[in-house]
């Protein structure tokens, strides 16, 4: 069986089986076809330039880390 991520739908609340390829998509709910938020299981390395508009297109909780080179 190909490694998968179960989605809650924020609508219904159904549990969705994402498979692990589709990390960072959009799906949609099986049950009740809405909109699933994109899910990002792996850290996703951004810029000054990608950062902003990153976080303003993802409804999901953030955890970011931030360093600088001494």
């Amino acid at each position: 069986m190909p490694a998968t991520y179960i989605i809650k739908c924020p609508s219904c609340g159904t549990g969705n089986r994402i498979p692990v390829e589709k990390e960072g998509t959009k799906g949609h709910c099986g049950n009740c076809k809405e909109v699933l938020p994109p899910l990002y299981f792996h850290p996703q390395q951004m810029s000054g330039h990608t950062f902003d508009s990153f976080i303003n297109s993802y409804s999901g909780p953030v955890l970011a880390e931030f360093w600088a080179p001494t």
